[in-house]
């Protein structure tokens, strides 16, 4: 009875450290996750938590650093390239792209506008409407209005004008217009230049010109030649009618006074 009664008592004792070891190493455990839940798992997932990139793309440079780098982010600025419809210094592209999730950190790397490409505008003038608007296309410029005018420098189906004048430095699609020659105006006529011409050389030019010889008048001038043109009453170059008079005034010799 005895020997029964004392192994009992053992068997209790044993079992009761056993119970409390078991509490112990649960009491453990579930302290080790509370710790994982609560501290270290929150300093990871936030070590590692995804953020959103902002949209820099259509910002100047000066821009998107500025925003980048208030969130986080470092900008590196990967490539240059030309683009029409961005100015200098423009943001044409980012990666990773607008909106990614990303850790924080990350490098965002960028490519900036260069801006169009210059070039020097191509002489039209004289050439067909047709190379003309080979030479815009090849040169990337734009044609914009096709006008027509009478022209006595150029011959009939010719360019006769362009808006942008040959040898200027232009961007590409710059809008150029250009003015196709009727020819001459059988109604109209250019007015020659005579001045410092003999009257006879005159006379001959403008009647050539399809004009007559208006009034004339005579000035002493003692450094010119007699007979020579001083002065006319219309502006050469200028497009007249056909028949209109010029005045001309024409260098004399002096008086000489002993003959008076």
């Amino acid at each position: 009875m005895s020997q029964y009664w004392f192994r009992s008592f053992i068997i209790a004792v044993l079992s009761n450290r056993v119970v409390k070891l078991t509490g112990s190493i649960v009491a453990l455990f579930i302290a080790f996750v509370l710790m994982m839940d609560w501290i270290v798992m929150p300093i990871y997932t936030k070590h590692g938590e995804a953020v959103e990139v902002p949209n820099v793309t259509s910002m100047r440079y000066e821009e998107a650093k500025r925003m980048l780098e208030a969130q986080g982010f470092a900008i590196v600025q990967a490539d240059e390239r030309y683009d029409e419809k961005n100015p200098i210094g423009y943001v044409l592209e980012q990666n990773p792209g607008p909106h990614s999730s990303v850790k924080g950190g990350r490098r965002i790397y960028v490519v900036t506008s260069r801006g169009g490409r210059r070039i020097t505008m191509p002489k039209l003038v004289d050439g067909s409407m047709r190379d003309a608007m080979l030479l815009l296309e090849k040169y990337n410029l734009t044609l914009g209005r096709i006008d027509s005018a009478h022209s006595f420098k150029t011959e009939k189906g010719a360019v006769a004008e362009q808006s942008v004048p040959p040898g200027a430095d232009v961007g590409t699609a710059t809008v150029v217009n250009i003015t196709i020659s009727l020819g001459t105006e059988l109604s109209d006529a250019v007015v020659p230049s005579v001045a410092g011409l003999t009257y006879e050389s005159a006379r001959q030019l403008i009647v050539q010109a399809g004009l007559v010889v208006g009034q004339i008048t005579y000035k002493e001038v003692e450094s010119l030649l007699p007979e020579t043109v001083i002065r006319q009453s219309l502006e050469a170059n200028i497009v007249v009618k056909r028949g209109s008079p010029i005045d001309l005034e024409v260098s004399t010799l002096p008086s000489n006074p002993e003959n008076n």
